[in-house]
């Protein structure tokens, strides 16, 4: 081959491989463009019927950022729920996307309530986290998706600081959990009862972990109703 067919061919050789490599781009870039416009959907979906289902007034939007980090976040100002690439890996279904988004639509609800609250709460978020958390419950039971899926993507995705590290802005994830458990036991007891997550390993663990703490919840439970009892009885 003389020189001059070789580099001819070398040229073909590469400005194919060049053409081939911006195809596959392109085709790689369509498909992440193409899941990423479906996470926004069902992200808008379950966030208008958590909407609609509980009758709420107020104005919010939801949004995917295709940032990696694993958080979700509120705007008070813009009055927008965001869910960050990060957390997908956490949610395998749509209850687990209901509990995030519940969350935060509980916090932003709470914000709009009137204009001091917006001060208390950023000033001391830790105050109202847990009535954020049996807010979601309830926003979740009556959008028809199962509350305790807010135990097991806590169990997940929340922080838990040593004992001595007293966080004065949030609630170990441990302390959140239990009180959302407390509050399904109390309120809608049928979810335990009936219990899909029983045997995934993330809910597994949190019954490992709260074994004593669950045993007090139901004691405190069995007390209320006997004193109930009492009352009607005399």
């Amino acid at each position: 081959m003389k020189t001059g067919d070789f580099f001819q061919v070398r040229t073909v050789l590469l400005l194919t491989a060049l053409f081939l490599f911006s195809i596959n781009y392109c085709f790689a870039d369509e498909l992440r463009l193409d899941k990423d416009t479906k996470i926004q959907k069902d992200i808008m979906q379950t966030g208008f019927k958590i909407l609609n289902s509980n009758n709420i007034k107020k104005r919010m939007t939801f949004y995917y950022v295709s940032e990696n980090k694993p958080k979700t976040k509120i705007n008070s100002r813009l009055k927008r729920v965001y869910v960050y690439k990060g957390m997908m890996p956490y949610i395998e279904d749509e209850n687990d996307l209901a509990a995030i988004i519940s969350v935060e639509t509980a916090r932003l609800l709470d914000l709009r309530s009137d204009f001091f609250r917006m001060f208390s709460v950023s000033f001391s978020p830790r105050k109202y986290e847990i009535k954020a958390d049996k807010k979601a419950v309830d926003l979740m039971v009556k959008a028809g998706y199962d509350p305790v899926a807010l135990i097991n993507i806590l169990n997940k995705t929340s922080k838990e600081e040593k004992w001595f590290e007293y966080n004065i802005f949030h609630h170990n994830g441990s302390e959140r959990m239990k009180n959302i458990y407390q509050y399904i036991y109390e309120k809608y007891p049928v979810y335990l009862a009936e219990n899909k997550y029983i045997e995934t390993d993330y809910y597994q663990n949190f019954l490992r972990l709260t074994k004593n703490d669950r045993k007090k919840v139901r004691n405190i439970q069995e007390q209320k109703i006997k004193k109930q009892g009492s009352k009607t009885t005399s």
